[in-house]
């Protein structure tokens, strides 16, 4: 009742400033003709920054087009609800922080520079200039391309010697969360979009309540919107009773404000510095099938273990910091070096990277054209949404009609029938160009990660949509020849064997009217 309670409030409130809002330049319009003038020249001047900005064309006809048609609000609203990048005050928090990270994350033992080419040897001739004493390693030029992209854009460094292990299905990875929780020493964060009361809640709580009464610290972070359907009663005061610091993500409040727009998708759970897990799953109960939805919830995860769950460590202590506001002693969390080295060694390269609403890049959609546009011979996808931008669909249609293979798997019971409505009104592009599309026969599909010629892959929470490349904060793997891809590719090809594959028979005859609602559909999709 408290929930509903108030959903209600702040739905009602928004409501009554929007209605207000509308209210004020209507009847200011009418009272005097400045007032209409002022709102046509703002919309005008709007329409201009939206022109000329660097924002993603698909964004831009979103707005371009109400802005036209009704000009007297939507500058306005544009205003209040068009920014894709946070507050002023999240921005600039945001880059103190990253500023930081990268020193945070160079602190860790097994911390790798990679450059292309260059080898083993060279070595001493960098130790000897200064400029670096961190390990080399030569690898493939494409995977040392795409390295140094993320190790460019963010505090994001690669990282060797991690035990990579793959979980093809949620209530698998849950195991092995209980079980590395169960192991803690020192400290416990989780960060995640959804937690809903139910049977995996009830077991977590219980391990992390009793955790907590051994001394291991223990930091939860959820997405407040995103949870405040489900959350189990009495939830910040439960963990704070046992000991639990616990602070909701972008919180929803009954004011006009950019924080509504911006969420916390991000997945993740990190222990001691020397385990962490990312991937789709959420705290529900259908995320590891114990409740059916939308039929067989298919999910996927990743764990590290060794030097590359520190990575994970610092973009979680890095948005609780940019949460709370409170400094953090990463120096007393990170593991010491023998703990490391006494965890199994692993193979390939792993790195930690992140997306945030706060600057005008998209990494998550960088990473994956990076990763598809250096492909050789095949492209595997899993993704719930299925909704790109013009650019992206440039970018699959034409590396499928240059002779290279691209399949893609997507639900075959949706869980929003809108958005549903909206990714298939994308298969008739991508099937004439040849890219494979399937739909999970089973249910629904929730996994969101990408493998390149069983050699690169990237596994996390980044959906191939505009919220998650644009507008939510995403995190993922970025891994190179580690044992989790083979374990990916064969989970990949058993699926696509529960999958049914999409003809183009089936694109063309679509009735006209089901034709025109698609087009109007991916008009809009940004701002959906």
């Amino acid at each position: 009742m408290l929930v509903w309670g108030r959903i209600g409030l702040t739905a009602v409130a928004l409501l009554l400033q929007i209605f207000v809002f509308i209210v004020i330049l209507l009847w200011g319009s009418e009272a005097t003709p400045w007032v209409s003038a002022a709102s046509l020249l703002l919309s005008l001047g709007v329409l201009v920054f939206i022109l000329t900005s660097k924002m993603q064309i698909d964004y831009k006809l979103a707005w371009t087009i109400p802005i036209l048609v009704t000009p007297l609000f939507t500058g306005a609203f544009y205003l209040l609800f068009g920014s894709r990048t946070g507050t002023r005050r999240q921005v600039m928090r945001s880059a103190v922080i990253q500023q930081t990270a990268r020193t945070d994350q160079l602190s860790a033992p097994g911390v790798l520079r990679v450059r292309a080419g260059r080898q083993d040897q060279d070595l001493q001739e960098l130790k000897t200039a200064g400029s670096d004493l961190l390990p080399v390693l030569s690898v493939a030029a494409d995977a040392a391309r795409q390295i140094q992209y993320l190790e460019s854009t963010g505090p994001f460094v690669a990282y060797r010697d991690t035990e990579t292990t793959y979980y093809p299905l949620g209530e698998d990875a849950f195991v092995a969360m209980l079980e590395a929780i169960e192991d803690a020493k020192h400290w416990v964060g989780l960060e995640y979009f959804i937690v809903s009361d139910g049977k995996m809640w009830r077991q977590l709580f219980e391990v992390l309540a009793r955790k907590a009464a051994e001394g291991v610290h223990i930091w939860f972070m959820y997405d407040d919107l995103g949870s405040i359907w489900n959350l189990p009663p009495r939830f910040n005061r439960d963990l704070t009773k046992a000991g639990i610091r616990v602070k909701p993500v972008n919180k929803l409040g009954p004011g006009l404000t950019l924080r509504h727009n911006n969420r916390d998708h991000r997945k993740l759970l990190v222990v001691d510095g020397l385990v962490g897990f990312t991937g789709g799953i959420n705290i529900a109960d259908e995320y590891i099938n114990q409740i059916e939805r939308f039929g067989h919830w298919k999910d996927t995860a990743i764990r590290l273990r060794g030097p590359g769950a520190w990575g994970m460590a610092t973009l979680f202590f890095s948005m609780w910091k940019l949460v709370t506001n409170e400094p953090v002693d990463l120096a007393s969390l990170c593991p010491p070096e023998e703990d490391v080295s006494a965890l199994p060694w692993g193979k390939g390269l792993v790195v930690n990277y992140d997306d945030s609403p706060f600057d005008d890049h998209s990494i998550g959609w960088d990473a994956y054209r990076n990763m598809m546009t250096r492909a050789h011979e095949r492209v595997d996808v899993m993704t719930p949404y299925l909704v790109p931008t013009s650019e992206m669909t440039n970018v699959l249609t034409s590396l499928a009609q240059s002779g290279l293979q691209i399949r893609i798997i997507t639900p075959g019971i949706p869980d929003k029938r809108f958005v549903y409505a909206v990714t298939r009104s994308n298969y008739r592009a991508l099937v004439e160009a040849g890219v494979e599309v399937y739909e999970y026969t089973p249910g629904f599909m929730h996994a969101k990660q990408m493998i390149v010629d069983n050699e690169v892959a990237i596994i996390g929470t980044i959906n191939f949509d505009f919220r998650s490349f644009y507008l939510h904060q995403e995190n993922a793997v970025w891994m190179y020849r580690t044992p989790a891809i083979t374990a990916m590719t064969t989970d990949f090809e058993q699926t696509l064997a529960k999958s049914r594959r999409i003809t183009l028979a089936e694109v063309r005859s679509a009735p006209w009217w089901r034709r025109a609602l698609w087009t109007l559909l991916r008009t809009f999709s940004p701002l959906m």
